[in-house]
């Protein structure tokens, strides 16, 4: 028997074709958000009633969701953040949440250098110039044998690496989770990477690239003294989270020279008002939280989304669990659809 699914995640209806297959083959039945933008947590509530299973974009998974929402047992978060998701609270409700890791590496890798190279050589004004009639000279500046700084170093991290290595670009890195005893393991074939402090990359980096978790102790990471340790000849990157940015420090260090650029697919208010300074801020370029959205990405990600909820539909426990300790819970809301293991 199939579940009443809510799918949040509009990429569902736009790339992944396979994975609606999928469920509907499982014989569930999926609740289409017609809202423009991000559900409220009033909203959310209303949508998610008699739903088992959320398709989850970024729309607020709260305690109090998990209270008025009772039929709700997992929520199959479309991506890998997980910020958006109370985890206590879900783990204390009895609610599994799964996400999807490294099925957008690469597409947000992409725009991250695609990002790097519009920002250095001013791609977009000489665009826009040549749209509207004019011409002329647009200096920029050279990518090729400068340095970048990455700002965590996890699969996303990683993946710019790569892709920098044929710039010839020197690489350094600060990750606390390098440190760790259980740091993560490296990708084969790495470039060299130079782990230093936050510190003496934001000195040293000619582009500062942001790959960090949303958490709390990464919330507002980059303010305006991290902005003035950066060189003014350098470049901002943010394809990360919003929250690690103070966006008014953002716009007074472009609006005063204080770096030379920056580029950003993420805010802490999304969809982007209409009024927000950023949009009038100079020298930076802007996207609407795409960065996964390669259609081979997005394809890879909504089926990964899809299968987290169809395992347990066939009894199965799913890979990306993200609260596992929900397993021992007393209150685990799988009870009928999946054995505690």
């Amino acid at each position: 028997m199939g579940w009443k699914v809510l799918i949040a995640a509009k990429a569902l209806w736009t790339s992944g074709r396979q994975a609606e297959e999928e469920l509907r083959s499982a014989g569930c039945e999926l609740v289409r958000v017609e809202d423009a933008g991000k559900p409220s947590e009033a909203r959310l509530i209303e949508l998610l009633q008699g739903c088992r299973a959320s398709f989850a974009a970024m729309e607020p998974y709260t305690a109090r969701v998990f209270a008025a929402c009772p039929d709700l047992a997992l929520v199959s978060r479309c991506g890998i953040g997980i910020d958006a998701v109370d985890l206590p609270a879900a783990t204390e409700a009895g609610v599994l949440v799964t996400n999807t890791p490294g099925a957008m590496t690469d597409a947000v890798a992409d725009l991250t250098f695609a990002f790097l190279l519009a920002a250095a050589r001013r791609i977009v004004e000489m665009h826009e110039a040549v749209r509207s009639g004019g011409w002329g000279e647009f200096p920029g500046v050279l990518v090729f044998g400068k340095t970048l700084g990455l700002v965590g170093f996890g699969r996303i991290g990683q993946a710019v690496a790569r892709r920098a290595a044929g710039f010839d670009m020197k690489l350094l890195a600060y990750d606390p989770a390098a440190s760790r005893p259980d740091a993560p393991r490296y990708e084969p074939n790495l470039p060299p990477v130079e782990f230093v402090t936050l510190e003496e990359l934001l000195q040293r980096a000619d582009f500062v690239s942001l790959h960090a978790p949303s958490l709390p102790e990464t919330q507002g990471l980059f303010n305006a003294a991290r902005f003035a340790a950066m060189k003014p000849s350098a470049y901002f990157i943010n394809t990360a989270r919003g929250s690690l940015v103070d966006e008014e420090a953002l716009v007074r260090a472009l609006e005063t020279g204080q770096i030379a650029g920056a580029a950003t697919d993420v805010f802490r208010q999304e969809p982007l008002p209409e009024d927000h300074p950023l949009r009038r801020a100079p020298n930076l370029l802007l996207s609407p939280h795409n960065g996964f959205n390669a259609r081979e990405c997005a394809a890879a990600m909504c089926l990964a989304t899809a299968r987290n909820i169809t395992a347990i539909l066939r009894g199965e426990r799913p890979e990306t669990v993200v609260n596992p300790a929900v397993w021992s819970s007393p209150r685990l809301r799988l009870s009928g659809a999946l054995e505690k293991p």
